[in-house]
């Protein structure tokens, strides 16, 4: 590895600093870099689903949006960026409200029913049936000036779901919203997870069902869904209740460009509530940059993973006098991380002898691409995994992120989400042939920071 030495202008021992950096560090998978890039036109084309919303009457309805993706995408990330953003341009998309919930909390009317008033009112309900917020209820069909004061509890809430069946009453009776401008862009995380909330099997979710309905289903209430999840997320909503998505309002979130990562890693480097204004030299900062952006593929996580050893040597050499930092030794921590985070995502998949029959099938493939029949030859003959049961641990694959289908219209075709766990499969999941690749990788692309 060329270039190994990263050299710190100065002694790392603010202590403000250092607890930040630290934060980051504990955050590990869900850490989130300082600075946001990418996706750009994911975010534009959100503001304008929110605008049409807005506009529209009756003729129209508010669109659904699925984002899905490979694991360490940083479809966490984007959410959270788009509640940052939008959150300060209700100017330039008329009355919005944020409503961010986990997807568990859709099963649960209540919950949903809490979070659209606390939202709106800017006010959290209490956790204990006897602790309220005041929401606005307005007077009239229009604003007159003319507003009363209500206490709205949980146990208010629940009563009138139970009295009416619908869990968008409350939301419009203990609010100010006028339906006519009003709109609300619901957040939704890890939406692969969503579950069923009707008991007479069929994995329906009424929420769900209604807010894809548009206005039919949330009595006139402007509601713009975003669902952020794994590779499977769509066909999981189908099964709760949406009809089936034009591939328009689905977004596929893949790795950013290398540009992109070199800028994520840039501000970083350059981040001042870590402390390190002029603690790297600008040629070195555009060098580290470079070097994590080839060697992460582009993968947020993965870049992630990087900072996160680098920033651990920084903590550890900023005390004392010698203040040059071995980069080798931040990369092989990085690549170890990489084959432990995949390790993870096999091991809390629970496939069992599946998994062994996709590693065989991705040391047979070149390209990585891996059939479905060969899949089911290894598993069966090979690791003794009954035919009736791979339809089920295969879907338990895709759900995991561990496999995803290769195109829109190919279901017998199937690739792996990101090169390297590829890579790492193709190897056998053996720790030293992948990291003797990481690190071959890295160093056939030396030639880009000298």
């Amino acid at each position: 590895m060329h270039n190994e030495i990263l050299a710190l202008n100065r002694r790392y021992t603010d202590d403000e600093a250092r607890a930040n950096l630290r934060s980051f560090i504990s955050t590990q998978d869900r850490a989130t870099p300082p600075v946001f890039v990418g996706r750009e036109e994911i975010i534009e084309a959100l503001v304008s689903d929110v605008s049409e919303c807005g506009k529209n009457l009756d003729e129209y309805r508010c669109f659904t949006r699925v984002i899905y993706g490979a694991p360490g995408a940083g479809k966490t990330s984007l959410v959270g960026e788009i509640r940052h953003r939008l959150s300060g341009e209700k100017g330039a998309v008329g009355p919005l409200t944020i409503v961010s919930m986990e997807w568990h909390e859709l099963s649960n009317k209540v919950s949903v029913a809490s979070a659209f008033i606390n939202a709106h009112s800017g006010r959290p309900l209490g956790f204990r049936e006897e602790r309220s917020t005041m929401a606005t209820k307005r007077l009239g069909s229009k604003r007159t000036g003319l507003e009363s004061q209500t206490a709205v509890s949980v146990n208010t809430i629940e009563q009138r779901i139970r009295l009416t069946g619908s869990v968008w009453t409350p939301i419009l009776e203990n609010t100010s919203i006028e339906r006519e401008r009003d709109v609300f862009l619901l957040l939704v995380d890890e939406s692969q997870n969503i579950a069923g909330d009707r008991p007479d099997g069929t994995g329906k979710n009424e929420v769900v069902t209604n807010l894809h309905a548009g206005f039919a289903g949330t009595q006139g209430l402007k509601v713009v869904p975003v669902f952020a999840g794994l590779s499977d997320t769509e066909s999981v909503l189908a099964e709760r209740g949406i009809l089936r998505l034009p591939r328009a309002s689905s977004i596929h979130l893949g790795s950013l460009s290398i540009e992109e990562t070199q800028n994520m890693v840039d501000g970083w480097m350059r981040y001042e509530a870590y402390g390190f204004e002029n603690l790297f030299s600008d040629t070195d900062i555009r060098r580290v940059s470079k070097m994590i952006a080839v060697s992460s593929e582009g993968w947020p996580r993965h870049a992630n993973g990087y900072l996160t050893e680098l920033a651990r040597s920084i903590l550890e050499k900023g005390v004392g006098n010698d203040l040059t930092i071995d980069l080798s030794k931040v990369f092989e921590r990085g690549h170890d991380d990489r084959r432990v985070y995949y390790q993870k995502r096999l091991r809390t998949a629970k496939l069992g002898g599946y998994a062994s029959a996709i590693r065989d099938a991705a040391q047979r493939s070149d390209d990585g691409i891996v059939e479905l029949a060969t899949l089911r030859t290894i598993a069966e003959e090979n690791y003794g995994v009954p035919r009736s049961e791979v339809n089920a641990l295969h879907d338990m694959a895709i759900h995991a992120g561990v496999l995803e289908y290769a195109s829109y219209d190919d279901e017998e075709r199937f690739t792996f989400p990101i090169p390297s766990f590829f890579t790492y499969m193709h190897l056998g999941r053996d720790p030293t042939k992948f990291n003797t690749k990481m690190r071959e990788q890295l160093d056939a692309h030396s030639h880009l920071w000298g």
